[in-house]
C-alpha cells in the first residue's frame, strides 16, 4: 500500500502546485479547510503564521504551517501518505489536537496542545518526528494502530503515551515528562527505545502484553515504578538506567521476561522487584543505593546470574519464594547482603511448608563482601568451609562450622528445619541476626560472638538447643531471643550493651544458667508467657531492668544477683506458682517488684540498699515471704499496696531509712507464738519470739517480733 501511495505522489508531484493560506486575504485561501478543498492529492498547502479553525483533511497532502501557524480545534487526518509540518494544533473541548486516523502519515516539528488527547493514532504505519505535545491533565498521545513511530519527540502530561491493543510500534529518542509515561496493555512486539522519562507516577507500564524491547531508556524521577510489567511475558528489558522513586523495575505476576545490564539506583523499596514472578531471568544488572538490590517477593523459579548489587540496605531479598536460582552475583558494601526469609503472610499459599520457602538453588559462585555464600540444603555430615561469607543450613543434619567471620547479612548464620548441627567460635556482625535458627532440634552454638547486629542470637520454634560462651553485644534489639521455643539452654553466655539481653517469649522449659546481661537500655533478663523455666546463678546489672518476668507461671529464680538496675532489680508481673530463692537485688531502684502475681515463694533473697524500697507488692495474693534480708533501703524494705492473704515472717528488716515496711491490706506478718514473726531493727523486744506487737502503717501487724537478728534459727 506505501508503494502504490508514494508512486501515485511522485506522478502528481508533476503537476503538484502549492496553495497559500493567509488570514489576512493576500493567500490563495483563508482557512485551511477551504485550501483543503482547492488542493489535489500531492499538492503542498502553506499556511502563514495566524490562528484558524481546525480541518479534515481528506486528501494526500504536504501541510506546511511555517513555524507561526495555529489551529483552533482539531486535525483530522482520513487521507492516507500526509505529510504535515511546523503546525501548532490546539483542541477545543476534549477532542484530540491531531487525529491520524489513515496510514503512512508524517507528522514533523508539529506542536500539538489537547486538553484532554494531543494526538490519537488510530491508522497504521504513521510517524511522528520532532513533535512537541501538551496534555496537561490528560493523555499526550494515544497510540492504537500498528508498525507507527514516535521519534525525538517530547511529551508532557499526566499521560505520555498510551499504547492499546496494537502491535511493532517504536517510540524511540523521546522526552516524556509526564506521572504516566508509557502505557502499554494487550500490546506485542514494540519497541521503547533511548527515551527519557521523569515523572512521579509510573515510567513504562507493560500490562498482558508480550514480546516487548524495553531497551536503554534513561527514566528518573519520584515514580512509583521506573518499569512495572504487570501480568506480561516474554518481554526483554535491558540496558536501562532508572534512578529514584520507590521501585526501578517491577515484575508482577509476570513470567519469562528478560531483564538485563539495566542500571538500577536510589529505588527506595528496590532496583528490580517481582512479586509473583515466574521463570524470569535477572542478568547483570547493577543495583546500588536502593532499599534492595533486588526483592523477589512470593517468586518461584526466577533466574539471577551475575548481578551486582552494592550500597544497598539489602542486596538480594529472597522473600516468600522459592526455587530460585542464583549464579555468580555479587554483593558488597551492603547493609545486608543477602536476605531469605518467608516474607509476609500472603505467600503461604505458594507452599506446603514454610521450609519450601528457604529452598533456593545458592551456589559457592555468589560472593558477598568477596566470600562465597555456602547455601547447605538435603546434606549430612559435612564440615561448613570457614571462608563462608553466608551460611545457609537448610533441612540438614550433623553439620558442623567454625571460625566463620561473617557480617553484613540478614542472617549471617541461617539454620532451618535442621537437627544435631554445631557452630563453634565463630564471630558475626553488623547482621539483622547473628545466627538465626527456625524449626531445629539438638543444635549447639558454643564461644560465638555477635556485635553490633539487631538481635544477636534468635530460636524460633526450635528446641533441645544449647548456646554457650556466647557473647552479644551493641545489638539493637535482643542480644538473644527465643520464640515459641522448648527446653533451650543458655550456658555462660553475656549480653551486653543491647536493647533487651536475654529475651524470652512463648518459650517452655528453658533454661539460662550463669549468663551475664549488663548495661542493657532495657530488661537485662526478660521472660514473657514463657512457663516453667530456670533461672539460675545469672548477673543483671546496670540495665534499666534487671531480671523482668511476665506472664510466665511455675518457674524457678535462684542464686541470681541483680544489681545497679534503673529500675527494678527483679520485677515479677502475672506469675502463678513461682519461687523466687537466695538472689540478690542490691543498689536498685526497687529491689523485688510484685504485681498481680499468685503463691510466690520469696525466700532467702538480699534485697538491701535500693533507692526506693527492697521489696514492693501490688495486687499480689497468697505468697510466701520469708527468710529475707530487707535492709538499708531509702523508703521501705517491704511495701505492700492492695495485697491480701500474702504470709511474711522470718524476715530481717534492717536500717531502712524512711520505714521498714507499710501495708494498707489484709496480711499476716507471723506465723504465730511459736515460730514468731520478723526481726525489725526499729522495734525492741525481749524475747524470740517477743510478745509486743510491731505495728504496721497502716493495717498491718507482726504480733511476735523478734529480739535478735536470726532468733528463729
Amino acid at each position: 500500500m506505501r508503494y502504490l501511495i508514494a508512486f501515485i505522489l511522485l506522478i502528481a508531484s508533476c503537476q503538484a502546485k502549492t496553495i497559500v493560506v493567509d488570514s489576512g486575504g493576500s493567500g490563495d485561501a483563508t482557512s485551511l479547510a477551504s485550501a483543503i478543498t482547492m488542493a489535489s492529492s500531492g499538492d503542498t498547502i502553506l499556511i502563514k503564521p495566524g490562528n484558524y479553525s481546525g480541518a479534515i483533511v481528506d486528501r494526500s497532502l504536504i501541510i506546511n504551517g511555517s513555524g507561526q501557524a495555529q489551529l483552533d480545534g482539531s486535525l483530522i487526518i482520513i487521507a492516507p501518505g500526509c505529510k504535515i509540518t511546523n503546525l501548532a494544533t490546539k483542541s477545543i473541548g476534549r477532542d484530540p489536537a491531531i487525529v491520524l486516523q489513515s496510514s503512512d502519515n508524517l507528522l514533523v516539528r508539529c506542536r500539538a496542545d489537547g486538553a484532554s488527547i494531543g494526538i490519537r493514532a488510530t491508522g497504521d504505519d504513521n510517524t511522528v518526528l520532532d513533535c512537541n505535545v501538551d496534555a496537561p491533565r490528560g493523555t499526550c498521545m494515544e497510540l492504537l494502530g500498528k508498525r507507527c513511530k514516535v521519534l525525538n519527540s517530547t511529551f508532557l502530561g499526566n499521560v505520555g503515551i498510551k499504547l492499546n491493543g496494537t502491535i511493532q510500534n517504536t517510540i524511540a529518542g523521546c522526552e516524556i515528562l509526564a506521572a504516566q509515561g508509557v502505557l502499554m496493555d494487550l500490546s506485542i512486539k514494540n519497541r521503547i527505545e533511548k527515551n527519557s522519562f521523569y515523572g512521579s507516577g509510573f515510567g513504562v507500564v507493560l500490562s498482558r502484553s508480550s514480546s516487548n524491547q524495553i531497551l536503554e531508556n534513561n527514566i528518573s524521577g519520584t515514580y512509583i515504578s521506573g518499569i512495572d510489567v504487570v501480568d506480561s511475558k516474554e518481554n526483554n528489558i535491558t540496558g536501562n538506567f532508572i534512578s529514584g522513586g520507590k521501585l526501578g523495575i517491577s515484575l508482577r505476576g509476570s513470567q519469562g521476561n528478560n531483564v538485563t545490564e539495566n542500571v538500577c539506583q536510589k529505588g527506595e523499596r528496590a532496583g528490580i522487584y517481582g512479586d509473583g514472578a515466574v521463570y524470569n531471568y535477572l542478568s547483570y544488572n547493577e543495583l546500588s543505593e536502593n532499599g534492595n538490590g533486588i526483592l523477589l517477593s512470593g517468586s518461584i523459579e526466577n533466574g539471577l546470574k551475575s548481578n551486582s548489587a552494592s550500597r544497598n540496605i539489602y542486596g538480594i531479598s529472597l522473600r516468600g519464594s522459592k526455587g530460585n536460582v542464583l549464579r555468580d552475583n555479587v554483593m558488597f558494601a551492603n547493609s545486608y547482603n543477602l536476605r531469605v526469609d518467608e516474607g509476609a503472610s500472603s505467600s503461604a499459599h505458594l507452599a506446603a511448608s514454610s521450609h519450601d520457602f528457604y529452598v533456593q538453588d545458592i551456589d559457592e559462585s555468589n560472593l558477598v563482601d568477596g566470600r562465597p555464600v555456602c547455601y547447605l540444603i538435603n546434606e549430612a555430615d559435612l564440615v561448613a568451609p570457614s571462608v563462608c561469607g553466608f551460611l545457609g543450613i537448610i533441612s540438614c543434619k550433623n553439620i558442623t562450622a567454625s571460625n566463620l567471620r561473617i557480617s553484613n547479612s540478614s542472617a549471617g548464620i541461617l539454620a532451618v528445619n535442621s537437627t544435631d548441627w554445631k557452630i563453634v567460635d565463630s564471630g558475626i556482625s553488623l547482621s539483622e541476626n547473628g545466627i538465626y535458627l527456625k524449626d531445629c532440634s539438638a543444635w549447639t552454638v558454643k564461644g560465638c560472638r555477635a556485635a553490633n547486629c539487631q538481635i544477636g542470637y534468635a530460636a524460633s520454634s526450635s528446641s533441645d538447643g544449647t548456646f554457650k560462651d556466647d557473647l552479644a553485644s551493641n545489638c539493637s534489639e535482643e542480644g538473644f531471643r527465643a520464640d515459641d521455643s522448648l527446653n533451650l539452654s543458655l550456658e555462660n553466655c553475656s549480653a551486653k550493651s543491647c536493647a533487651k539481653g536475654i529475651y524470652l517469649m512463648r518459650s517452655r522449659l528453658c533454661n539460662v544458667l550463669n549468663c551475664r546481661a549488663d548495661q542493657n537500655q532495657e530488661a537485662g533478663i526478660q521472660l514473657t508467657s514463657s512457663d516453667r523455666c530456670s533461672l539460675i546463678g545469672n548477673i543483671a546489672s546496670l540495665n534499666d531492668q534487671g531480671i523482668a518476668l511476665a506472664g510466665s507461671n511455675e518457674c524457678v529464680l535462684t542464686n541470681n544477683r541483680a544489681e545497679a538496675n534503673q529500675r527494678d532489680g527483679i520485677s515479677l508481673v502475672q506469675l502463678l506458682n513461682c519461687e523466687l530463692q537466695d538472689n540478690d537485688a542490691i543498689g536498685n531502684a526497687q529491689g523485688i517488684f510484685v504485681q498481680s502475681s499468685k503463691k510466690l515463694l520469696i525466700k532467702g533473697n538480699n534485697m538491701s540498699e535500693n533507692s526506693r524500697n527492697g521489696l514492693y507488692m501490688s495486687g499480689a495474693v497468697g505468697c510466701n515471704v520469708t527468710d529475707n534480708r530487707l535492709q538499708s533501703n531509702r523508703i521501705a524494705g517491704a511495701n505492700l499496696v492492695d495485697c491480701t492473704a500474702n504470709f511474711l515472717y522470718h524476715n530481717l528488716f534492717l536500717d531502712n531509712a524512711a520505714q521498714d515496711a507499710v501495708d494498707n491490706n489484709q496480711n499476716q506478718w507471723d506465723a504465730g507464738p511459736n515460730d514468731g514473726g520478723n526481726y525489725w531493727s526499729d522495734h525492741k523486744v525481749v524475747g524470740n519470739p517477743g510478745d509486743v506487737p510491731m505495728q504496721i502503717p497502716t493495717k498491718g501487724v507482726d504480733r511476735y517480733p523478734f529480739q535478735d537478728p536470726g532468733g528463729w534459727l
